[in-house]
């Protein structure tokens, strides 16, 4: 199968000579939260890593895992990231455009959660336990997008679409996406 460098278009392959980055040096840049795209050629690499040294500093030293006091502050930062389903900035220039951002999660429910909400289907009650899982999945979902939303810089996630689908049916696996376009805001 042909690849193409996300960043530049060319052909990673051997015989052009342009190769692709190591997966283990993209995770690398991930755990810094710096979004890098698949597949990237080795010469496209160096720009997200110039990336990561230039929001980091000196902070930034790509051979290491991240401190703990740095997640920490990074988990902040996202938690701070704002998340609407319409578009709050009315005004000329009160926001820039960075793209999309998405998160999905997949849970599965078990045996016991399907025989507990067949139950509570027969007689014709919610189901907690599936509430419960959904409102995980949201959770894991919403964390993702907003994690995405901070590797590209952005104050806000505007825009914001949810689905919920059930992936095998009678089967207990729930998936639930958001989408939405991060922005920063003046």
């Amino acid at each position: 199968m042909t690849k193409f460098c996300v960043r530049c278009g060319v052909n990673i392959s051997p015989l052009t000579g342009a190769m692709e980055q190591n997966p283990a040096k993209l995770e690398q840049l991930r755990k810094w939260n710096v979004y890098v795209p698949e597949p990237l050629c080795v010469s496209c690499f160096s720009h997200y890593l110039a990336q990561a040294e230039a929001r980091y500093g000196d902070g930034f030293v790509y051979e290491e895992d991240p401190s703990p006091e740095f997640l920490r502050q990074l988990q902040t930062q996202i938690d701070k990231i704002a998340v609407f389903t319409f578009n709050p900035y009315n005004e000329e220039g009160a926001y820039r455009n960075l793209g999309l951002v998405s998160g999905y999660a997949t849970l599965g429910t078990g045996f016991l959660t399907s025989v507990v909400s067949s139950i509570n289907d027969f007689l014709g009650e919610d189901s907690q336990i599936y509430n419960d899982k959904m409102k995980q999945a949201e959770a894991i979902c919403q964390g993702k997008l907003k994690s995405r939303a901070h590797a590209l810089g952005a104050t806000a996630v505007i825009g914001l679409s949810v689905t919920f689908t059930e992936l095998t049916v009678g089967h207990g696996m729930l998936m639930i996406g958001m989408i939405g376009t991060a922005v920063t805001t003046r």
